[in-house]
């Protein structure tokens, strides 16, 4: 199977940089053993729950503890998309059993109870071929998730979970406290406030074709269910991306006296620090595995761990999981140690961490290099600049 493109981000930080690329080529290598890896995980039910987040569990380097997930979440994501994408065409291609013509497209903030509300009682929804959880906030991503269940003669079933911002970020702050995979404010914010736009392009492009359920959880004792396209407009409640942005800076910017320096980096979007360890040889296991003649990757022992948001309010998550169950029955700069310099405000350190990419990215291009070879010509003869 022809993977997509998996693309490169840039870091500043050489092992957070080297995960991404090595864990790149050996997904571009040699695809098959991440899908039998993934598979063989509990979680995956066979391979038909498709997640980006679980896939990263079958590469060694991030799955190694929770201080590895937070240093090498982002450095891996690209890569787990590209697997679960075609892990979704995989399963599309498998005849569906009779009763199971339903594809679920379990969409969401992060930190809204997607995973859990699916995987509470250890099952699929019994009318569900396959469960795809990703994000639809991409009008062309979107459209072609649907387009691809479509032609497969499958009935998609758009099931999104709506939270408030504050709380889906409280869960995924706890997420990250429990198993080390948080997600930052922008990407939150993103999602949330492009989910309404990219559903309004499901609905142009295939109108009644696609059903669409929202479960309401904003109220989270309480959670509602919505019915049909007469209701997307329910997503629109808690703002727009900037809108759905500045709540969430606000909400950590208040929390952050009782958050880990961790986990308000990591909401914050800034680099963990953890420091490199190599010497854990997770890396370099995955180095051999992508390297030709070099042999398969050797399998870690140690087995995946679900990461799911935790509810606020006990035993709520089951009451989530019902409904979601009935719906798709029904359906077919960091900073220095404490008090050696003033605190920074989350805008100011954002500022400062987009400079300091800018001015990485300056001293990589050929411009940047010219310049630099005249300054120093300049300094050779006594000038000062």
């Amino acid at each position: 199977m022809t993977l997509e493109p998996i693309r490169r981000r840039r870091f500043s930080e050489p092992d957070r940089a080297e995960v991404q690329e090595t864990i790149a080529r050996a997904v571009e290598s040699g695809p098959e053993r991440f899908f039998e890896r993934y598979v063989r995980l509990p979680q995956s039910f066979g391979g038909r729950f498709i997640s980006a987040d679980l896939f990263k569990e079958t590469f060694e380097p991030y799955r190694r503890s929770k201080e590895t997930r937070d240093r090498y979440n982002t450095p891996v994501h690209n890569a787990a998309a590209v697997l679960a994408s075609a892990q979704l065409r995989r399963v599309l291609a498998q005849p569906a059993e009779p009763g199971r013509e339903a594809v679920v497209l379990l969409t969401g903030i992060p930190g809204a109870g997607k995973t859990s509300a699916v995987l509470e009682r250890g099952e699929l929804p019994r009318h569900a071929h396959a469960v795809y959880e990703g994000q639809l906030a991409d009008p062309q991503v979107a459209v072609a998730k649907v387009q691809a269940i479509l032609d497969a003669g499958l009935k998609p079933v758009v099931v999104a979970i709506h939270a408030r911002p504050e709380q889906a970020l409280e869960n995924t702050l706890r997420r990250f406290e429990e198993v080390g995979r948080g997600a930052g404010i922008e990407v939150m914010a993103r999602v949330q406030g492009g989910l309404p736009e990219g559903l309004a392009a499901v609905r142009e492009r295939f109108g009644e074709a696609v059903e669409l359920r929202i479960i309401d959880r904003r109220e989270f004792a309480q959670p509602r269910e919505w019915k049909g396209w007469d209701f997307l407009s329910v997503l629109k409640s808690e703002g727009n991306h900037e809108q759905v942005k500045q709540r969430l800076s606000q909400y950590l910017e208040r929390e952050r006296e009782r958050l880990p320096e961790a986990a308000w980096r990591q909401a914050a979007g800034l680099a963990p620090t953890f420091p490199d360890r190599r010497a854990d040889r997770g890396l370099d296991r995955e180095h051999e595995a992508a390297v030709p003649g070099r042999g398969a990757a050797q399998e870690g022992r140690q087995e995946a761990l679900l990461t799911q948001p935790s509810p606020v309010g006990v035993g709520q998550e089951s009451t989530v999981a019902k409904r979601l169950r009935r719906i798709v029955d029904q359906s077919v700069p960091e900073r220095a140690a404490e008090g050696s310099r003033q605190r920074l405000s989350l805008e100011e350190i954002g500022r400062m961490e987009l400079e300091k990419q800018r001015a990485l990215d300056k001293q990589r291009s050929p411009e940047a290099e010219h310049e630099q070879s005249r300054k120093q010509r300049d300094n050779d003869h006594g000038l000062e600049r």
